[in-house]
């Protein structure tokens, strides 16, 4: 456990990055507790909700019992490490969906690695004494499967922005969390039908909406752009133009083997 905030000094409100949940979120380990802890002190609790998973009693039971308990010192102010972890894996579960229904074929790709004969021969291990409502195909896994997955995009979809539904007062006073502002992200990207980019940058592959650089905040560019950052496209620039150059070199010609020097004639005095 950690402190959230330093509770004797004041705090400023600030914003998340553009394309916070797509970069920063997307890209932490979840056993990173160092880093989402900066994250804390910087934007505030971490949020996420035991509640939109699905677990089953004595699991459920667990994770209420970490979730309810307070750190000595900070007491609410601080959040258990395996619910942090938690919490973290199931948003990236979450948005790696969402990318995949924004690719043709997305989806299946997504599951591929569930799919198997193996995965459906330990289904029917666990649930031998009641094979009813469980796959026996594998069309049959792949169905559930990615039901499972829709089913927790929504899930995370719903409980994270219910700090923005409509009710009484302003926003400022709902105190909304890492994960409710960065799904907020995600909805607004999901209502504009905003388009997912992959940086050109062959070292990156990140994707992205807007690129960032030194613009201002909120006006980072989303059209005509190839690169989710101006470092990315000045790297990625540098190589190829080394690349044009070494290309434009011809190669070091084969000096001509010098023939062996005469030997002097000797004289006779």
């Amino acid at each position: 456990m950690w402190t959230v905030q330093d509770l004797d000094r004041a705090v400023e409100r600030t914003s998340l990055p553009d394309d916070f949940y797509l970069r920063e979120l997307m890209e932490v380990d979840p056993a990173d507790l160092a880093t989402v802890a900066g994250w804390m002190s910087k934007y505030g609790h971490l949020g996420g909700s035991i509640e939109a998973g699905s677990w089953d009693y004595d699991e459920h039971n667990r994770l209420q019992e970490l979730q309810e308990r307070e750190h000595p010192r900070y007491g609410p102010w601080s959040l258990h490490g395996e619910l942090v972890r938690l919490h973290i894996s199931e948003a990236q579960a979450a948005i790696a969906t969402w990318l995949a229904c924004r690719r043709p074929g997305g989806l299946d790709e997504l599951v591929e690695t569930e799919v198997t004969e193996q995965h459906l021969a330990d289904i029917a291990a666990e649930n031998d004494h009641d094979d009813s409502g469980y796959p026996t195909t594998l069309e049959e896994l792949r169905s559930a499967t990615l039901g499972l997955r829709l089913a927790l995009l929504r899930s995370a979809l719903r409980y994270n922005l219910a700090t923005f539904s409509v009710g009484l007062g302003s926003l400022t006073d709902r105190q909304p969390s890492i994960l409710s502002a960065a799904f907020l992200q995600l909805y607004n990207h999901l209502a504009e039908d905003a388009t997912i980019r992959t940086c050109a940058n062959e070292t990156c592959g990140r994707d992205f909406v807007r690129q960032r650089g030194r613009a201002a905040y909120g006006q980072n560019r989303t059209s005509g752009i190839k690169y989710c950052t101006r470092e990315c496209a000045r790297a990625q620039a540098q190589r190829e133009h080394r690349r044009r150059k070494a290309a434009t070199v011809r190669p070091a010609t084969t000096p001509t083997q010098a023939s062996p020097a005469p030997h002097a004639e000797e004289r006779l005095g």
